[in-house]
């Protein structure tokens, strides 16, 4: 059995709440567990549907999962009140006073011990508020600010995180882990807004750009791709809809034969030959691979009276490896396919003719 503590969603977030009830002794049901949550007076729960809540369907699951828990532990120890609905609720009378004991240890030394000097060290690296959402009200946190204030940090990244919508990276994780459907709106640039429903099941991040791809209800249903910069207003939970999960491996595969997020239509694998025009960029390439693919296929050298190096990539093109090749300006040459040269063609011309 898993451990039902580890993890930073609403579910783990109920199983830790629902444990510390039950570890009183006294009978706890559903309604108790969501007015410690959100806060409530005893009574709010009188005139409002309880089972209306954000989050009720992640705590109808936490609360047998962590029954289950504690009785493999400690079999047979947890009664009913004979109640149902509303009034249904759960007590804890077993003989060990804490059985999941060394499940809640582990979590702690997992989440902090482990990982604390990394990531009071990395705060540079990951966006600012997916490490305030992880470590909020810690004193790892309070330490981290303190360092960067001081300029003490001595690890950073180049790209700057603080990006349109980057606080939503923790909310999107947490509904892939907690395997929650969401209603999204969002606006590709120059189009009219749309409002989707989603499966959010993996995060990518591509040049200081961040993306969320999932299965979507409309085409192309698969690995639907939404820059979180296009996400426009509060994204709300689905619970009536049941998650669709991706198959194993799916999107390791996904983007196995391409650069970036992009899969461009009727676009096939095939062979790219690059060709370089300078030592050092021939290193630089070698050193900073276009993509996993490549092969170093003539070095760079004296060839027919000409200095260059060729490398190989097997690859789908696109939009992003467009960009990578025409980054590097005139040091480096597109020899094959044709149809990849001709656009690389297009694109240097249309630049001369900007800049005549």
């Amino acid at each position: 059995m898993s451990n039902i503590f580890i993890g930073n969603g609403l579910k783990v977030k109920f199983a830790h709440i629902i444990y510390n009830e039950l570890m009183k002794r006294e009978f706890v049901s559903l309604c108790d567990i969501l007015l410690i949550y959100y806060n409530r007076n005893k009574e709010y729960y009188d005139k409002v549907s309880y089972s209306k809540e954000p989050g009720y369907g992640e705590l109808k699951k936490a609360f047998p999962e962590v029954v289950r828990a504690i009785n493999s532990v400690c079999p047979n120890s947890i009664i009913d009140n004979g109640k149902t609905g509303k009034g249904a609720a759960k007590k804890y009378i077993g003989t060990i006073d804490d059985p999941l004991a060394d499940e809640r240890k582990a979590v702690v030394q997992k989440t902090i011990e482990d990982y604390v000097i990394f990531c009071k060290d990395t705060a540079g690296l990951v966006p600012p508020s997916w490490f305030s959402s992880f470590f909020e009200n810690t004193q790892l946190l309070l330490d981290t600010n303190k360092q960067k204030i001081e300029g003490n940090n001595f690890i950073r990244s180049s790209l700057e995180q603080n990006l349109t919508n980057i606080e939503l990276l923790p909310i999107l994780h947490r509904a892939i882990t907690d395997k929650q459907v969401l209603r999204i709106s969002y606006q590709s640039f120059g189009q009219d807004s749309l409002e989707i429903v989603f499966h959010p099941q993996f995060l990518k991040e591509y040049n200081g750009r961040w993306f969320v791809l999932g299965e979507a209800n409309r085409a192309p249903y698969h690995a639907y791709n939404i820059p979180l910069d296009r996400i426009k207003g509060e994204m709300a939970v689905l619970d009536n809809i049941e998650y669709i999960p991706p198959e194993k491996g799916f999107y390791q595969n996904h983007f196995n034969n391409i650069v970036g997020v992009t899969h461009e239509r009727d676009a096939q694998e095939e062979i790219v030959i690059i060709r370089t025009k300078t030592e050092y960029q021939h290193g630089l390439i070698l050193t900073k691979p276009f993509h996993h693919s490549q092969k170093e296929t003539l070095p760079y050298g004296e060839y027919n009276g000409q200095y260059y190096g060729e490398i190989s990539l097997l690859i789908e093109p696109n939009r992003e490896l467009r960009g990578k090749i025409l980054a590097y300006g005139q040091y480096v040459e597109v020899v094959k396919p044709e149809s990849l040269r001709s656009q690389i063609k297009d694109i240097v011309e249309n630049l001369y003719i900007q800049y005549q």
